[in-house]
């Protein structure tokens, strides 16, 4: 894989895109599981998904600009705050609806791995590329083994990112570790991924 193709790679499947795509597929699994579907409730969490990422591009593009003399690794702290605070909005609108509970666990799993990423990001800067496709991609297989070709994204950023020269080796496989210890833990304390469990 060279330099080039690593960087479309990692901007193609960049985790505000990637998040958001796995988002849609737990809202899809999630309607299709709803015994009531019409038009207005699908529009309905679609808007509540969109605006909950309205809200993290805000806080993601909002914070650089009032942290101008920031270290480098702000950039991915301030994009992982985003995220969490995006995710928030989605989780306690969706429990609100009562719309169901995958998503409300998908971005609650999200915001919790978001936690140790921004206290290991200074001190180490792990990938968020490769952690924000492990950890999605993982969650959507635990709920439904359907999405496993979406883990082959996740371990092909986890190659893309120190071609693409955005980090080193170690770098990019600790996003994986941190993803895959993550994924380990909520499937340890929910069950979910037995054969006989639901989310």
């Amino acid at each position: 894989m060279s330099t080039s193709i690593a960087s479309t790679y990692s901007a193609a499947f960049a985790p505000e895109l990637f998040v958001l795509l796995c988002g849609l597929v737990a809202v899809g699994y999630e309607l299709r599981r709803s015994s009531r579907r019409p038009w207005a409730t699908i529009v309905a969490r679609l808007g509540v998904l969109g605006f909950g990422w309205a809200v993290a591009f805000a806080v993601y593009r909002g914070l650089p600009r009032l942290l101008a003399a920031a270290p480098a690794w702000t950039t991915n702290a301030t994009g992982s705050v985003g995220l969490a605070v995006g995710l928030l909005v989605i989780r306690g609108w969706w429990r609100r609806a009562d719309w169901g509970p995958v998503v409300p666990e998908y971005a609650l799993l999200l915001v919790a791995v978001t936690v140790p990423h921004l206290m290991i990001t200074p001190v180490w800067d792990v990938s968020s590329h490769v952690l924000y496709a492990v950890v999605p991609a993982g969650f959507l297989t635990l709920v439904d083994r359907r999405a496993a070709p979406l883990v082959l994204v996740a371990l092909g950023m986890v190659v893309a990112r120190p071609l693409a020269g955005a980090h080193t080796w170690g770098e990019s496989f600790g996003g994986l570790a941190l993803g895959v210890a993550a994924l380990a833990a909520y499937a340890s304390l929910t069950g979910v991924g037995d054969a006989s469990s639901t989310v």
